[in-house]
């Protein structure tokens, strides 16, 4: 009897690949010293809407990606670590509504919210190369008050999520997955329903990110290492 190859993924298939992942992380690394210092570059893709706080709205807000590119710098203490970064990302999704909106002539608004973010992350190794990550964010939109930018420049968010350092010979790379939870509210719009009184609208951002870090610290001092030998030979 022939067998089909042709298989429907479950959830079960994706628990097994992603759990089949996280060992092969942990199996790069076996005995490697993780840095004092790292720095370098990152880049990302993120899932972004603007949530209207108890909308009494007729618009649903919807979800967008965009990309966002910085730098990082990341101090080691054993298990802890200290992470500043400074980076661009767009964030804001758009909006749906059942009537148009005065900005576009249409049902649909797309906004474009142009931020320089500064995080301050504290992490915590639990298991080999994870490492749990958490602390505030600051952004401030460069499109602040323009058609598709936020009417507030100042941004404050509240950051989690999970980094995993590929720590191969060189230390070179991290994956890291988090939510951005915005606490600001980036509007001073209003809605007024039809015969009521204007009703104060509150905007805040929420955002999924998922980058990768690559470590020009620890290329030098690999390169430092091994570089020099390869080339004398």
């Amino acid at each position: 009897m022939k067998q089909s190859f042709s298989q429907k993924h479950t959830p079960n298939t994706f628990f097994w690949g992603f759990t089949s992942l996280l060992l092969f992380v942990s199996f790069l690394s076996t005995a490697q010293l993780r840095p004092l210092s790292q720095y370098g570059f990152k880049v990302g893709t993120g899932i972004s809407k603007t949530a209207i706080i108890d909308n009494p709205s007729n618009i649903t807000p919807k979800y967008r990606n965009d990309f966002n590119v910085g730098l990082f710098y990341r101090r080691n203490f054993n298990k802890f670590s200290i992470q500043p970064e400074l980076y661009y990302q767009v964030r804001g999704g758009s909006f749906k509504a059942t009537t148009n909106f005065a900005e576009t002539g249409n049902s649909i608004l797309r906004n474009y919210y142009r931020y320089v973010s500064v995080p301050l992350l504290f992490g915590y190794e639990v298991a080999k190369n994870i490492s749990i990550v958490a602390g505030p964010e600051y952004g401030y939109a460069l499109n602040a008050n323009t058609n598709k930018g936020p009417d507030v420049a100042s941004d404050f968010n509240l950051v989690g999520g999970v980094r995993i350092d590929m720590l191969d010979m060189a230390h070179l790379f991290s994956i890291n997955i988090r939510y951005v939870h915005g606490l600001s509210n980036t509007t001073t719009k209003t809605y007024t329903p039809t015969g009521g009184a204007a009703i104060p609208l509150t905007f805040q951002n929420r955002t999924l990110q998922i980058s990768a870090t690559y470590n020009f610290s620890d290329y030098y001092n690999w390169w430092k290492k091994h570089g020099k030998s390869t080339k004398k030979k």
